[in-house]
């Protein structure tokens, strides 16, 4: 069934017009936006749907693959009617879409959800809407987020008109403009960084099971975060400021999860590794941050002796934070299984000569045999019995890939050291 036009149309088509967004080129904080509620919704395809005349147009979408579709088959026609949220569990059971040829053909949509985009004189534009394949519902906390990212582009959109306003004003009196625009600029990034905790989400969304724990570490972490954003979602009032910060959290994992996928293929093809300057101290936080939850759920004292005026070390990033990530996990995973006694994890960095850092990473755990240090870092040898014995192993070659060198001793009373060597920037060719 077609959707009647809007009692308000003609305003309302005017309203549209007025924002310049129409026609424009994909925009990243619109894409981030529409990439952390197909992730959050669990939904294959969410849009920024714009309804104009005769078509819907899509500021920015994920699953869809156009950026625009005739107006008679859509369903965001429909909810530009009423006010608040458009759920419809299952098109097929609604006698508005049962006919409709998007669900009874290609893609075979079944359920919709759609928040307004409105203006605050009530007009709708259009609908961030979420859907998907088969009949579901949403959860309280997945409707709360649809209507806040609902709210946070319309917040996008006045600052978008309100910039071009200004433009035009630069006109006659461009040094009165050009302070406007300074002022709208700054309060547009204020608008960014309030989504930065949970942009780029789209990572997360496409990640699988892997076949190692170099990638099950971040995405176990970003797991974590995910858990807590909802329990901070469900709380009365919702905490949005620890929701924020823990899709940052998910973010960092998540990406870090693909660039690992990615660092791990090229070291396969024995193709050189991205390097740069890396502040290794720096690094050392970030892979801490990031695996703050594994250290508080498993007892761990973890400490830090780093040491100042450090020089840069001449390397891949994402590659160096993935051994440290596994000489970590490996040491809490040993303390984890212990009875008795302190678990203690000690991350320390020196300069080990005048072109090269040493990192040193200590545990408290039972440590290892003679006979194991000997073959710790060979391919598919594991101590642990879900282990596929390639970490060490990985972590070896990128080391040495770097001009470096890992090796492991046993730490006395008990525990295991292992520490590696980066050559400085200034050593590296850099």
């Amino acid at each position: 069934m077609e959707a009647p036009l809007h009692p308000a149309e003609r305003e309302r088509i005017v309203a549209l017009r007025s924002y310049g967004i129409l026609d424009t080129p994909r925009e990243e904080e619109f894409d981030d936006i529409v990439r952390v509620v197909s992730a959050i919704c669990e939904t294959p395809i969410t849009v920024i749907n714009l309804i104009d005349q005769g078509r819907q147009w899509f500021k920015a979408e994920v699953g869809l693959g156009v950026r625009e579709t005739p107006l008679p088959a859509s369903i965001c026609a429909h909810a530009i009617l009423q006010p608040g949220l458009l759920i419809v569990p299952d098109t097929l059971d609604d006698p508005r879409f049962s006919d409709n040829p998007l669900v009874v053909g290609d893609p075979h949509l079944r359920f919709y959800a759609g928040a307004l985009l409105e203006t605050d004189e009530g007009l709708p534009l259009g609908t961030l809407c979420v859907l998907d394949y088969k009949p579901r519902q949403l959860n309280d906390s997945q409707k709360d987020l649809l209507q806040l990212m609902a709210n946070q582009i319309m917040k996008l959109f006045e600052l978008r008109r309100k910039n071009a306003e200004e433009r035009t004003a630069r006109q006659t009196d461009r040094r009165r403009a050009e302070e406007a625009a300074r002022d709208s600029e700054q309060r547009y990034r204020l608008v960014r960084t309030e989504l930065a905790h949970a942009n780029r989400l789209a990572a997360m969304g496409q990640l699988t099971a892997s076949i190692a724990h170099e990638i099950n570490q971040p995405i176990g972490a970003a797991i974590a975060y995910a858990n807590a954003a909802l329990s901070w979602l469900q709380a009365q009032p919702p905490n949005w400021e620890e929701v924020r910060q823990a899709l940052g959290f998910i973010v960092e994992s998540g990406v870090r999860a693909g660039e690992v996928i990615d660092r791990i293929r090229t070291l396969v093809k024995k193709a050189p590794p991205q390097k740069d300057r890396v502040d290794i101290n720096e690094a050392i936080l970030e892979v801490l941050a990031l695996i703050r939850t594994e250290i508080t759920k498993n007892v761990v004292s973890a400490k830090t002796q780093l040491a100042e005026d450090l020089p840069p070390v001449w390397g891949d990033r994402v590659q160096l934070q993935q051994v440290i990530l596994n000489l970590f996990i490996n040491a809490i995973e040993a303390m984890s299984g212990m009875d008795d006694g302190s678990r203690e994890l000690l991350i320390s960095t020196e300069k080990a000569h005048s072109d090269a850092v040493l990192v040193m990473v200590r545990d408290s755990g039972p440590g290892f045999s003679p006979e194991s240090a000997e073959r710790l870092f060979e391919s598919f040898y594991t101590t642990k019995s879900g282990g596929l014995g390639i970490g060490l192993s990985i972590c070896h070659s990128i080391i040495e890939a770097h001009g470096g060198r890992l090796w492991a001793t046993a730490s006395l009373p008990r525990g295991a050291v292992f520490q590696f060597t980066l050559l400085a920037f200034s050593s590296g060719g850099g």
